[in-house]
């Protein structure tokens, strides 16, 4: 069934006072008849509801919640009637996903009563200097461009507009410092008190377009850099990229561990060869002793396996002892949605800031040059796709292997918070 086609429609959004939120004045009316409201608790009751249903307050609903306030009960006991409520749940895409729709979770998601993804992806570049055979850069029918300006300022006010939080500049194909208006961009960042945590992932090749001193101003701005490695060695480096520069490669990851730390720089491998745990260690250690950092600094990580993006056909063996993650049974709702929206260099807006690396499959819910970021969140389609079980799941999500199931983060709380500390980006 294609998406849109739901099972029984999008219920009509409710009008008029919710039952749990009548029944939540009915318990309050006690406290209303013995105390007057109090200003400061007053002022409260509106702004909790401006900001979770968007309206003011009936009087009897100021009465009543101030005075429950003034008696004695908690903010957090007021702010888990109102997100528990028909009226409030009823708005809200995720209403549905018990897995992850709870009290606790709520207002990471939510921003005036609207649905908003817990970080924003900007791909303010889709150019590369490698060409990676497990990444479908080559393949993209979109113009490599770098994004401008002025439609950057745009993604921010708009996203500052819905509630701000963390922004991540890894490009969804490209690399990051081919970007010649990095600086500026993460000045304007630096400058927004919405904006959260600021991080990338980078192949740090072309960090050597910079000096030390302009590398260090870069850096200081990102709360979090992740350097994916291509290879240990000359021959898995050129196979794994398709180009002959491991030695550059190495060069630019040095600079980079000199001039920002160990501590603020993670490495994340993409293996090809199986490696035995001396031979990293060798490999890594001689990268500490050139930058002159600790080896017990350096954080890192690798992989084997690789997702297919929905495009690479995964009879073909990878070189050496690489694989190809194995197909799930895309069944459930898809948790990554929720991590991150992603903006490509061209203003396409994606639902899924994962996978759909050329911005023209029914994820793409509009165009940041045509329509605000809020408008696009309040898509009916947005609603529709955060509904698999009764509109259906996207062709483009049957056979993606980079799928998580949604109550997979009940394991993992600390994405809502910092999603992009949990899962990278």
């Amino acid at each position: 069934m294609p998406p849109g086609q739901c099972i029984d429609g999008t219920a009509a959004l409710p009008t008029g006072m919710s039952a749990n939120m009548l029944r939540f004045l009915e318990r309050l009316k006690p406290h209303a008849s013995n105390a007057q409201p109090g200003q400061s608790n007053a002022e409260v009751v509106r702004h909790m509801y401006r900001t979770l249903l968007a309206r003011e307050p009936e009087p009897e609903a100021l009465a009543n919640a101030t005075a429950w306030l003034d008696s004695g009960a908690s903010l957090d006991a007021l702010h888990e009637t109102i997100v528990t409520s028909d009226e409030y749940t009823g708005q809200h895409p995720l209403a549905h996903l018990d897995s992850v729709y709870r009290p606790r979770n709520i207002s990471y998601f939510t921003y005036r009563g609207h649905y908003r993804p817990l970080g924003l992806s900007i791909e303010t570049v889709n150019i590369c200097n490698n060409d990676c055979i497990i990444c479908p850069y080559s393949s993209q029918t979109r113009r490599r461009q770098t994004m401008p300006m002025s439609l950057f300022e745009k993604i921010v006010s708009d996203y500052e507009a819905v509630g701000g939080g963390p922004i991540t500049l890894t490009p969804m194909v490209g690399e990051v410092f081919l970007d010649k208006l990095l600086p500026e961009r993460l000045k304007r960042l630096k400058n927004s008190p919405t904006i959260s945590r600021v991080s990338t992932i980078t192949n740090a090749t072309m960090v050597s377009r910079y000096t030390d001193e302009e590398l260090a101003d870069i850096v200081s701005y990102f709360d979090r850099l992740t350097v994916s490695i291509y290879g240990l060695d000359a021959e898995e480096f050129r196979i794994m990229t398709r180009k002959d520069r491991y030695q550059a490669f190495r060069e630019g990851l040095v600079k980079l561990l000199r001039v920002a730390g160990a501590k603020k720089v993670g490495l994340g491998a993409r293996h090809l060869k199986k490696r035995s745990d001396a031979e990293i260690d060798a490999w890594l250690q001689s990268i500490a002793e050139d930058a002159g950092v600790q080896r017990s600094d350096i954080r890192f990580g690798g992989t084997m396996q690789y997702a297919n993006w929905s495009f690479f056909d995964t009879s073909t063996q990878l070189p050496f002892d690489a694989e190809w993650t194995p197909q799930p049974e895309n069944r459930e709702q898809c948790a990554l949605p929720l991590i991150s929206m992603q903006v490509l260099s061209n203003g396409s807006v994606s639902f899924c800031g994962c996978a759909d690396f050329d911005g023209k499959t029914e994820l793409t819910i509009g165009n940041i040059n045509d329509r605000s970021l809020g408008d696009m969140l309040k898509d009916e389609r947005i609603r529709r796709l955060w509904n698999w079980q009764k509109c259906g799941i996207p062709e483009f999500c049957k056979s993606c292997s980079f799928h998580m199931p949604i109550s997979a983060l009940k394991d993992l709380p600390g994405t809502f918070a910092d999603p992009y500390g949990t899962f990278g980006g």
